[in-house]
């Protein structure tokens, strides 16, 4: 990540707008919830279900149906102490088009605060990770040792090896990332408290009056919701925004934004990139050959191709 440099860059205004929005965030059940898990050391198994993971039925993840005693009070503790100008890292390009973008004035000002928080629970799940607290093993490994966290990622004969078993599917390029697996890790946060890994359409220079950039696309890993990429409606960016700004704790809630049938607007995984629709360009692997996309399908479904 490049250096911090938000209040160098931000004004006043700016930054407590989007200070006030990672908190908002973070102050939901859904984000206490997804970091007491990494705290934890393993998801919970409802959530591995929920997040596809192909182990979640068939190592010992199965078993764990609720947090360790202290995963709660590690993350409580962890995001209390959560700084904007100090825990995380933001690209200098980045915040100077958030700075540019007059609060309220159009969708560049919209997407990049959506930038802005989904980067912020992506590094803080980063962090957290890092620190390694791994509580389940000091509650299990004396008692259990094939209910460890080693034994869920040990190699299984049916799935393979996973060097975390905190991963969006199409999220696992450990070795073309700045922070290795700890940002495999990060978009699983992204994916559990925001409905998805967030992307942008890079495919133009936006203009809030001539050209609007277009609403933020999200990469879900969810039962029963679309695999592809899918953006996002204007009622639903505009719930998330009025969400992200309230001020009052009592707003409520969009998270997690997840696609219905009404999401038209969708992209294979595999053609994505080539369409310009991402956040970072090294987040996943371009196909082998360019142009050798998924054939589309002929048939309506309303999960995947409505």
């Amino acid at each position: 990540m490049a250096s911090t440099y938000v209040d160098v860059i931000l004004d006043r205004a700016h930054r407590d707008l989007l200070d006030s929005a990672v908190r908002n965030v973070l102050a939901t059940e859904r984000a206490l919830e997804t970091f007491a898990q990494i705290a934890d050391g393993l998801p919970l198994s409802s959530v591995a279900r929920d997040c596809r993971a192909p182990y979640a039925y068939r190592h010992a993840v199965a078993r764990h149906t609720s947090l360790c005693p202290g995963a709660t009070e590690a993350a409580l503790g962890f995001l209390s102490a959560f700084d904007l100008g100090r825990t995380l890292t933001f690209d200098k390009a980045l915040l100077r088009a958030y700075q540019w973008a007059r609060p309220g004035s159009g969708p560049s000002f919209e997407c990049r605060l959506i930038e802005l928080v989904a980067r912020a629970v992506h590094g803080l799940a980063v962090l957290l990770y890092w620190r390694r607290h791994l509580i389940h093993d000091k509650v299990w490994a004396a008692k259990d040792p094939t209910y460890t966290v080693d034994a869920v990622t040990k190699p299984h004969p049916d799935s393979g090896r996973f060097k975390s078993p905190f991963y969006h599917p199409e999220y696992q390029m450990e070795d073309q990332y700045p922070d290795g697996i700890a940002d495999v890790v990060g978009y699983w946060a992204e994916n559990r408290i925001l409905g998805g890994v967030v992307l942008l359409d890079r495919s133009d220079s936006w203009d809030d009056e001539r050209n609007p950039e277009p609403n933020v696309f999200l990469h879900s890993s969810y039962d029963n919701v679309t695999f592809r990429v899918w953006r996002a409606l204007d009622e639903q960016q505009q719930a998330l925004v009025d969400f992200l700004l309230s001020r009052s704790p009592a707003w409520a809630c969009p998270l997690p934004l997840l696609a219905s049938d009404k999401n038209l607007d969708r992209i294979d995984v595999e053609y994505a990139t080539h369409r310009k629709v991402y956040r970072d360009f090294w987040e996943r692997r371009l196909p082998p050959a360019y142009g050798r996309f998924q054939e589309p399908h002929c048939v309506i479904d309303r999960l995947d191709y409505p």
